[in-house]
């Protein structure tokens, strides 16, 4: 399997691993990985974050996409202030 970014810059790489949102093959060099918090729950208490955390893979645009700034996001969605 090729990288997918590099196949759209007219190069052919191979792929270490798959975006974890869009499912895209990537190789070393476009392939970012982040930690993922992990989370358990208290029963009708709360979510506590655990300390050992998780390896997520992601596309440059889908990182870029899941990173960006929230504010204003209520107007989106039609909520009031």
């Amino acid at each position: 399997m090729h990288c997918y970014e590099c196949l759209q810059a007219g190069e052919t790489r191979e792929a270490v691993g798959l975006c974890h949102h869009c499912a895209a093959a990537l190789c070393a060099e476009h392939i970012c990985v982040i930690d993922d918090p992990v989370t358990g729950g208290v029963p009708l208490v709360r979510t506590v974050v655990l300390p050992k955390k998780a390896r997520l893979l992601l596309c440059g645009t889908c990182k870029a996409a899941l990173e960006q700034p929230r504010s204003g996001y209520t107007e989106y969605i039609g909520i009031e202030h």
